[in-house]
């Protein structure tokens, strides 16, 4: 009879439990097969989650208070057509002030980490935190955006569904006892998921969390986590919506048809190059603005919140994501505009630079939500003004065309990510038949903007500027010093048979501190300056009675590195060094520990002066 032991079963599940997270960390594919669909249903479900969250936060916060619903996109049912109505434009401030300062009161109250833009925040826990992300803030980062956002703050939801499913990516990398190489991989492979499954489009995601963390680089490791996670997210997501784009377009008017359009895309790089720097030097400057102010954080939020306000009440189109009015313009407009049916130039440029101003006071003042979303609207209205000047040469250029080539070089340029964002554009808007004019005004953007201004300030240069590869690439500084720089060169070669007067005479005469040995031209040893003084009270003495120091060789060429280890391991005060001069090879010098120290410590000071000279 089997005796009952109440705790049995639960340690047989401790132990199962324990053996099936050893199974699914043992191989590579099953372990990021299992652990990227889990990412992805997270990223799919907070995607749903998030976008819900906002509608519902739109309709009584924004909407209730003010009367005013903004156009949305396709996937959200608007139409061609768009009539904006009466509405409390005087309440505008009020719901923005209101969403600031319940978004303030949330996320410094709960988890600071949560402010800004969640994608930001997802790159520097990745390089800055071994992968490690706390287990509220995905939850305060939904709350905290949904009521920046649906209270008509000028942000995205991009950046909230990245940190949200980065969060699970540490959490559950933390499940399976994933060591900090892995935890990093599952957090990228979260801002792929959440990225990819909100935007449709699950391959510019997946691109999207290898290129975002690097200006010139990508995490290569993670792109497979991310495929899978991405895919994931993008299925259960899509699903509610049929898979349709984000954007709607007539792909009939959509294309490259004319190799002197070139020209233009050309141009319109420039431009959203030269805009993009704008966006990053007015978010960030504002940002400091904010950070100076000396009041408690939690009210900074709704200071941002009061200025997006006071702008919306003369530009409604600053508010929330503002995707609608892109939509609009993808369609051709609304009834309430001019025969293209979009607003006037005028209005368009100085939308450009207002959105700016909003999103920056927005979430630059700690508000919660992403700079994907504004980033695109402000490309997009680049596009249109850029189409309306120059339609008129260009008949055959469609507005639709400029406008998506616009948006996607301004955030390709800004976000050092070009090709993962020009995937992610033509998902966006469900064709590539714009895919040589994105390319190049993409590009063109991204170096007009140069590596200095990007709108994610975590992102490092490459791979071997990041903590996380720090032991990869890391070089130890003696590798850079050679022998030469560092070795003694003021000694002399004296035979073994030379006695000690002698021997200290033509050291003083060539004003050397010491003598390599020589017996029969072979290295015997050394003897110093000062070794050979003390021992010169003895009569008859001669150098191999006293040269007792044991030297070896070493090239010129080598590094002080190889010196230190040669040193240590064959426990040697010196080597004598040896360089190739005629085709012999001729001694030039001796090197130690404290010649080594002494090129190590001027390397130091060298480098020091050089990092000052480069930020002056």
């Amino acid at each position: 009879m089997r005796e009952f032991c109440p705790g049995r079963r639960s340690v047989e599940k401790i132990n199962s439990a324990a053996a099936f997270r050893q199974w699914v960390s043992s191989g590579f594919i099953r372990k990021w097969v299992i652990i990227g669909i889990f990412i992805g249903i997270i990223a799919g479900v907070g995607s749903l989650a998030l976008y819900y969250a906002i509608a519902l936060s739109t309709r009584y916060i924004l909407t209730g208070i003010t009367g005013f619903t903004p156009p949305g996109t396709a996937l959200e049912g608007q139409g061609p057509v768009y009539i904006l109505g009466t509405y409390r434009y005087w309440l505008l401030p009020l719901s923005t002030t209101l969403g600031g300062l319940v978004s303030g009161l949330l996320v410094y109250g709960l988890a600071p980490e949560a402010e800004g833009h969640g994608t930001d925040a997802a790159i520097e826990a990745f390089h800055y935190r071994k992968g490690y992300i706390r287990k509220r803030i995905p939850a305060v980062k939904l709350v905290a955006s949904a009521i920046t956002i649906g209270s008509g703050g000028s942000a995205g939801r991009e950046g909230p569904v990245a940190q949200i499913a980065a969060g699970f990516g540490s959490f559950i990398a933390d499940i399976f006892g994933l060591d900090d190489r892995d935890r990093r991989i599952a957090v990228a492979a979260g801002i792929g998921a959440g990225i990819g499954s909100i935007f449709m489009a699950p391959l510019g995601g997946a691109l999207l969390s290898t290129e975002v963390l690097y200006k010139r680089d990508f995490e290569v490791d993670a792109l497979v986590p991310s495929i899978i996670a991405s895919a994931t997210g993008y299925a259960i997501f899509g699903y509610f919506f049929n898979y349709r784009p984000l954007f709607s377009i007539q792909q009939t008017t959509v294309g490259f048809y004319h190799p002197e359009s070139l020209i233009l895309y050309t141009l319109v790089g420039i431009i959203t190059g030269l805009c993009g720097i704008f966006y990053v030097v007015t978010f960030y400057g504002l940002k400091k603005q904010f950070v100076r102010l000396k009041i408690p954080k939690y009210f900074k939020p709704a200071i941002g919140g009061l200025g997006v306000g006071l702008i919306a009440m003369a530009f409604p189109q600053v508010v929330g994501l503002s995707y609608g009015w892109l939509q609009l313009i993808f369609y051709g407009g609304t009834s309430q505009f001019t025969e293209f049916a979009i607003m006037p130039l005028g209005i368009i440029i100085v939308l450009i630079f207002m959105k700016i101003i909003a999103t920056s006071l927005s979430i630059g003042s700690g508000g919660s939500g992403g700079v994907y979303a504004p980033g695109i609207v402000i490309g997009g209205f680049i596009g249109a003004a850029i189409w309306l000047v120059f339609h008129p040469l260009m008949p055959y250029l469609s507005i639709a065309d400029v406008v998506i080539v616009s948006m996607i070089s301004f955030f390709g340029g800004v976000s050092k990510a070009p090709i993962s964002i020009i995937i992610m554009g033509t998902e966006m808007t469900g064709g590539y038949a714009l895919f040589l004019p994105l390319m190049l005004a993409t590009v063109i953007s991204y170096f007009i903007s140069g590596s200095k201004y990007s709108i994610y300030r975590a992102q490092v240069l490459d791979r071997a500027h990041s903590p996380a590869h720090q032991q990869e690439y890391e070089k130890p500084l003696m590798d850079y010093i050679k022998v030469s720089e560092a070795m003694a060169s003021d000694i002399s070669t004296l035979d073994a048979g030379t006695t000690l007067e002698e021997a200290i005479r033509l050291m003083k005469q060539l004003r050397t501190k010491g003598a390599v040995v020589l017996s029969v031209n072979e290295i015997m040893s050394f003897v110093s300056m000062d070794e050979a003084v003390k021992s010169a009270g003895t009569p008859g003495l001669r150098l191999r009675d006293v040269a007792t120091r044991a030297v070896k060789t070493i090239s010129s060429e080598q590094s002080a590195h190889d010196v230190f280890n040669l040193l240590t391991t064959e426990k040697l005060e010196l080597l004598v060094v040896l360089e190739k001069r005629n085709e012999t090879e001729q001694i030039v010098g001796v090197i130690g520990l404290q010649e080594i120290a002494k090129a190590y410590n001027e390397k130091i000071r060298s480098l020091a002066l050089e990092t000052e000279r480069n930020e002056l």
